[in-house]
């Protein structure tokens, strides 16, 4: 019996022993996985910080290489520009000519490597927050269509856009995305389209609580079109029904990336195509309206123009209407003519107080048209929609009243009309002088007092001549601790800032001036920084608008123009109130 007494007690402490050594065993298992999940942890966060610092590194490398390319390109554009207006022989005209054109050349190539680069980088974006930013719509859809404006005009396509009129002004949405978005199906677009248009509609489809707002963007285009399988395949990719290895081509994936972009975005992306009809790829987001004025306020400023008699020519009957339906919204009365020759028969018939013709048009062109109404019809003014490539309307300055350049803004547009309607008993030597591109005359009619913010020599020289050869007498800071001396003691209607600046930048600049001054200037970026995101940067230190470089020298007239009547407005309703 004491035998097995001692059996079982021995039995029992060997177990209790196994069982110690099996939790010791354990416990050091668990001590080892919790030490490697630890270590993977740590890897993981390092492989993380490693990846976002790339990702950093590769921004800040396209953004330095973009700004180091620009900056010398605007010197030598903006010199030949200069060059340009001077009294050449025919031989220095030609050598002229090929510094402007082959500079051009090379920055479509770059505009072409960075847009690229940027919508490949985007891919590694798409998975960020979206961002809240309060934008003018207009002003987003006209800067990505002035990114294609020279390669379309080229090609001889017109861009358009469309807002209806119950979209608000101003609307916040992540502008990055949507630019990305807009962008890449601009460039499909114009792949396969050789004739025709791209356009770009916008409209409200909802409003619903918190301001909380569902757009819709229309791109069409009159292209090729896709056959149907490819329409269907690219359809079953988008829903993720397809299951085969097949790969989408280029312009396939640019829409895949869209869609993508477009559902971080809360909306929904369609693709509708005909072989030989064009495409049309629709989507919508939410957004939220903005606490800016309504369209109709803005509209209310030019409500001086009801009534007037206005004759729009053009072959494009999109781009027609479209302008048409723009002079109808503030009370003026439209008529269409689809050629010059239907014009010249429409102007024996009615009288009218203006007319807006486009260049490119079949038999009689704008040019042709406006020589004709010059010679039959003298008081009449005529404003020509001008490919921004085609530089021959400067040969006859004398029959035009004012030139817009392509894609057609429209405000720049309405402004236009309005000037030409007001001064309309000016005589023709008055007209001629408007028309010329660099002219004192400009600064009279858009009078700004200017400081220029620019450490670059070549670009100080550039920026300051071309001012005044426009009738401008400008200031000049090389930094922005300059700007905000010279702001202390003179005051100043618009800044031109440079960003990067040695001692301190123009975004810092720009933020004391919004902090300090009781007079506020409208300050303008004027920089080599395009990348992603730049434009943006700018706004959010309390620029109000922004040129990239190399400086078109249409563009920064434009934006003069833009400002200058804006200030004036303010100034006069300002004196207004006063009394």
């Amino acid at each position: 019996m004491s035998i097995l007494f001692v059996s079982a007690i021995l039995y029992h402490f060997i177990k209790i022993r196994s069982l110690k050594n099996l939790r010791l065993d354990l416990e050091r298992q668990v001590l080892e996985k919790n030490e490697l999940l630890v270590y993977a942890a740590k890897n993981e966060q390092k492989a993380t910080e490693k990846a976002l610092l790339a990702e950093r590194n590769k921004g800040a490398l396209l953004s330095r290489i973009n700004h180091e390319l620009r900056t010398p390109m605007n010197g030598v554009l903006g010199m030949a520009t200069l060059l340009n207006e001077t009294d050449l022989t025919a031989e220095q005209q030609e050598y002229v000519n090929t510094i402007v054109h082959s500079g051009g050349k090379l920055m479509s190539v770059i505009n072409e490597i960075m847009v690229n680069d940027i919508l490949e980088y985007s891919k590694t974006e798409s998975g960020r927050d979206l961002e809240a930013n309060d934008i003018d719509l207009s002003n987003c859809l006209e800067e990505v269509l002035d990114v294609f404006a020279v390669k379309a005009a080229t090609a001889g396509i017109d861009l358009l856009y469309e807002i209806t009129g119950n979209v608000p002004k101003q609307v916040i949405v992540d502008v990055r995305r949507l630019r990305q978005i807009l962008m890449n199906l601009i460039e499909n677009s114009l792949r396969v389209t050789s004739k025709g248009e791209i356009s770009i509609g916008v409209q409200l489809l909802a409003c619903e609580d918190d301001n909380r707002i569902k757009l819709e963007f229309e791109v069409r285009d009159t292209g090729t079109g896709m056959p149907p399988e490819q329409t269907k395949f690219l359809l079953q990719y988008f829903s993720g029904t397809d299951t085969s290895d097949n790969r989408p081509p280029a312009s396939g994936v640019g829409l895949i990336i869209c869609k993508k972009l477009v559902a971080l975005m809360g909306g929904e992306m369609q693709l509708k195509s005909a072989e030989g009809k064009g495409t049309t790829v629709t989507f919508s987001i939410y957004s939220k309206a903005g606490m800016q004025l309504s369209r109709s306020a803005i509209h209310a400023e030019l409500n001086e123009l009801a009534g007037k008699k206005i004759l729009v020519a053009d072959d494009n009957a999109t781009l027609r209407d479209l302008v048409c339906g723009q002079l109808e919204s503030l009370q003026m009365e439209t008529t269409s003519a689809a050629s010059g020759k239907e014009a010249l028969e429409i102007l024996t018939q009615v009288a009218f107080d203006l007319v807006v013709t486009d260049l490119t048009m079949p038999e009689i062109n704008g040019l042709e048209l406006a020589q004709c109404i010059h010679t039959k019809y003298p008081q009449l003014p005529v404003i020509l929609l001008n490919p921004v490539t085609d530089e021959h309307y400067k040969e006859h300055g004398e029959i035009l009243g004012a030139v817009i350049s392509k894609p057609v803004k429209p405000r720049l547009l309405m402004n236009a009309i309005a000037n030409q309607l007001r001064n309309k008993d000016k005589t023709q030597e008055n007209k001629q002088n408007k028309v010329h591109k660099l002219s004192s005359n400009f600064s009279k009619q858009y009078p700004l007092n200017i400081l220029i913010a620019e450490d670059n020599p070549v670009n100080q020289k550039w920026t300051t001549k071309i001012l005044s050869k426009l009738g401008y007498n400008t200031e000049l800071a090389n930094n922005g601790k300059e700007v905000l001396e010279l702001v202390s003691t003179s005051q100043y209607d618009l800044i031109l800032m440079d960003v990067q600046m040695p001692e301190m930048d123009g975004m810092e600049a720009t933020r004391m001036i919004r902090l300090c001054l009781e007079a506020q200037p409208v300050i303008i970026a004027m920089t080599a920084n395009v990348m992603q995101g730049d434009r943006q940067d700018c706004m959010q230190s309390g620029m109000d608008d922004y040129i990239s470089k190399p400086v078109e020298l249409n563009e920064l007239m434009g934006m003069l123009e833009k400002w200058a009547l804006l200030i004036n407005e303010k100034k006069n309703a300002a004196a207004v109130a006063k009394k």
